[in-house]
């Protein structure tokens, strides 16, 4: 979803992400206590990580200038802007649908922010270094060409 975000930008970073969500559900993935707790989780939350698209252009501009100093800065914080708006919905999700299953005493802004929280900067970390890892490797996977490929079917 973020490679898609950051060479095709937001529409298209929260369309993947939307599809990320509809996967979880087929592959059975999915836990459902509610249906709107069900589209706000599986469809709303993984579409957000798209926001990360809003940086397209400044990560796309920083590298075709050879500045990667300054491109991974933006990566890290698109990177962190869609994580935390996943992590966002699913605390505020926790709240409303998992709050029952809080222990008893524990307020539930407390029981999401302990249950989403590692899970919300564990997605962050491991998304961050692997993209950094990727783009370091291959950058011409943020700007490749969208045109057409010279493809040419066998007959």
């Amino acid at each position: 979803v973020f490679i898609l975000s950051f060479r095709w930008g937001l529409k298209y970073g929260l369309m993947s992400g939307f599809l990320w969500g509809l996967l979880q559900v087929i592959f059975g993935d999915a836990y459902i206590l509610h249906w709107f707790q069900f589209i706000v989780e599986y469809f709303v939350a993984f579409a957000f990580v798209g926001f990360a698209g809003i940086f397209m252009r400044q990560i796309q501009e920083n590298f075709a200038k050879g500045n990667k100093g300054k491109g991974f800065m933006y990566v890290t914080l698109a990177t962190f802007v869609g994580s935390f708006a996943r992590y966002l919905i699913h605390y505020i999700a926790g709240i409303v649908f998992w709050g029952s299953y809080a222990p008893e005493g524990q307020p539930v802004w407390m029981y999401s922010l302990v249950v989403n929280g590692p899970a919300g900067l564990g997605s962050f970390l491991f998304c961050l270094i692997v993209l950094i890892l990727l783009i370091s490797v291959s950058p011409r996977i943020l700007t490749e060409s969208r045109k057409k490929s010279n493809y040419i079917p066998i007959k």
